[in-house]
């Protein structure tokens, strides 16, 4: 179901050109009315304070006390929002919505709102572009945003891992006409949401709680691992592809491989799916939500396709609705005022917790399973566990356009900080001049529960600026990092989860052309050998590289498997691959799972901000989804 309910509204989805930054409200009354032949009402209602007009610089900007956030779409002005999420019951359908404001006032602004920036991709990176007034909405004569309000749906898990209907609303409390210099306000809203029950299924059968799906070449060595979930009271399934192959549905691999998560969710209640091998072992999903054709890859790569099931009508999620067999489409040719346009649907909301044992060999597979059931074992209530290294600088410094003394990357890990008051901080930032690649794997070394890293990055590391850099490029001046110094993690088994908040770190299809196109002499050479590299000889990926590294290195990794975005400014975090990294601390507590942490983080992600199909899409789990963080008492 798309976002706005009445066909006659237009719908606004989000991707790495339309950035919508909103919080989930508390302050919402709320009433359920008694139900009538299976209808039930939700009512709800808000005021909102008199905006207040700031003059800063050469803009003017907008405030409401009630809004949670902001509306940010790129170009365009930054106004106030306020989203509220309700929870139906899995199987609910919206059948009607009335939404009633209050009498629209106006108040004259003598400035231009202030716009947004605008990304953009340069240099290999994306980048926050300076901002203007000169596109045609702020020439024009339209109101911003086009309406009052819309209405997101989608089916997915919650908090307390039941399955149910997201029902999120959007409001914009302010709409600005840029010629008339005149913003337009309403002062309360009543909301009524009808719905009814259609369809219902038990997803309590709790025959299995993790389904382990995996070549055949790798299932004697996953024995170890079933057996240590067993005893620790996770039921364990494991099952291979070419049993799948065999006996699912599917017009290709990756479906018949949905088909039977989606089998093992009905039948048997799973909420865990751990997946085993590299790109060669086993398929992943490749979608259409990329808009750099030819960048750093053609489309995005995902493993959330496997864990949607659903799509928000609760039908089989194929993310193909046109079957053309071109997957998760989304059109990027439009103007300021359409934004994107997803060709097929995809709901985007997981139905349960993936994660993802990209190996190559069984040494690897070894590795790392050796490494789960040491730390499930070992870490609870060890005191390296309560601590997060927190990593960044300036990753749009004014050379990239931006404002001095904004050091989005240490912005970030601020935030970051706050949702763990109880965990020690280690900051390891630019501004403070003890960020190094020396300074990062030692601040490991002592042993952390959890890294957060916000920056820039590449399929074989990371490097971020100095404060308020002159220069356009990154050079060996600027804190580095490559995938050559994680030989030198000696951790052991004080080993932590990590989000790495940057671009392509989990890039799974990265071959030898993608480290050659950072490197001259080496492209020079392949140019000369006149052999053209197999792109399906994959080299180790930086997040991965984290996972084999025996000696030490990290139980888990979040990474992107393209280039990513993160809108970050001196108010704070607003969208993009930042946000995500802030939602997955937002959610850790103690004992809690390492996929809850990160499906949770895509909730919220969606319900404060909207379909951002980009960052959504290329995020994944590198390790164990079932993963008990700190470890089983």
């Amino acid at each position: 179901m798309n976002r706005n309910i009445n066909s006659k509204k237009k719908t606004i989805f989000i991707s790495v050109f339309v950035l919508i930054s909103l919080i989930v409200a508390s302050n919402v009354t709320f009433a359920a009315q008694v139900p009538e032949n299976n209808i039930q009402t939700l009512i709800f209602s808000q005021s909102f304070s008199i905006p207040e007009i700031d003059q800063v610089n050469d803009y003017s900007e907008i405030y409401v006390k009630e809004a949670n956030s902001d509306t940010i779409i790129q170009g365009m002005p930054l106004l106030p929002v306020f989203t509220k999420t309700f929870e139906l019951p899995w199987g609910s359908k919206i059948i009607k919505v009335e939404f009633k404001q209050s009498d629209i006032k106006n108040l004259p602004i003598s400035k231009k709102i202030e716009p947004i920036p605008i990304f953009e991709v340069a240099g290999g990176q994306t980048v926050s572009m300076k901002k203007t007034t000169e596109n045609i909405f702020y020439q024009g004569d339209e109101v911003y945003p086009l309406e009052w309000y819309n209405i997101q749906t989608g089916a997915g898990i919650n908090k307390n891992g039941q399955h149910v209907l997201f029902v999120t609303l959007f409001v914009n409390p302010v709409r600005y006409s840029s010629l008339e210099d005149t913003i337009y306000y309403m002062t309360d809203f009543e909301a009524t949401i009808e719905y009814k029950q259609t369809k219902t299924i038990d997803f309590n059968s709790n025959k299995y709680d993790l389904v382990i799906i995996t070549p055949e070449i790798f299932l004697d060595n996953l024995t170890k691992l079933v057996i240590h979930k067993e005893n620790y009271g996770v039921k364990t399934n494991i099952t291979s592809l070419e049993d799948i192959y065999m006996n699912y549905p599917g017009r290709d691999k990756p479906e018949q491989i949905k088909y039977f998560v989606k089998y093992a969710l009905e039948e048997w209640g799973i909420k865990y799916v751990l997946v085993v091998g590299d790109l060669k072992n086993f398929p992943i999903r490749q979608t259409d939500a990329y808009p750099w054709t030819g960048f750093h890859g053609n489309g995005i790569l995902t493993d959330l396709y496997y864990s949607d099931i659903y799509d928000s009508n609760y039908s089989f999620g194929s993310w193909d609705t046109n079957n053309n067999g071109i997957y998760g489409e989304v059109n990027f040719s439009h103007s300021l005022y359409d934004e994107i346009e997803p060709i097929d649907e995809v709901d985007l909301y997981p139905d349960l917790h993936i994660g993802r044992l990209a190996c190559r060999n069984l040494n690897e597979l070894d590795i790392v399973v050796n490494k789960i059931i040491s730390y499930e074992k070992n870490t609870y209530g060890e005191n390296w566990f309560k601590k997060i290294v927190l990593a960044g600088g300036d990753t749009f410094p004014p050379a990239k356009l931006s404002l001095p003394f904004v050091y989005e990357g240490e912005i970030t890990n601020e935030q970051v900080a706050q949702e763990l008051p109880e965990f020690e901080h280690i900051k390891l930032w630019a501004s403070k001049h003890n960020l190094r690649a020396w300074t990062f794997n030692l601040a490991i070394n002592k042993g952390a529960g959890f890294v957060s890293y916000a920056g820039h990055g590449f399929e074989h590391g990371w490097g971020t600026y100095r404060p308020n850099a002159l220069r356009d490029r990154l050079n060996f001046n600027d804190p580095m990092y490559y995938i050559s110094y994680v030989q030198f993690l000696k951790n052991k088994d004080m080993l932590p989860i990590i989000f790495w908040d940057a671009c392509l770190t989990a890039k799974l299809d990265f071959y030898i052309k993608d480290y050659a196109s950072y490197f001259k002499p080496l492209m020079n050479f392949i140019k000369l050998s006149g052999v053209e590299p197999d792109p399906t000889n994959y080299i180790t990926c930086f997040a991965w590289s984290f996972l084999i590294e025996e000696d030490g290195g990290a139980i888990g990794t979040i990474g992107a498997t393209r280039p990513a975005y993160s809108y970050v400014d001196r108010k704070g975090v607003h969208a993009g691959a930042g946000y995500l990294d802030w939602m997955f601390f937002k959610n850790y507590e103690d004992g809690i799972c390492f996929g809850d942490m990160f499906s949770q983080a895509q909730v919220n992600y969606m319900n404060d901000i909207g379909r951002d199909y980009f960052t959504i899409e290329e995020y994944i789990i590198l390790g164990d989804p079932s993963l008990k963080t700190g470890g089983y008492p």
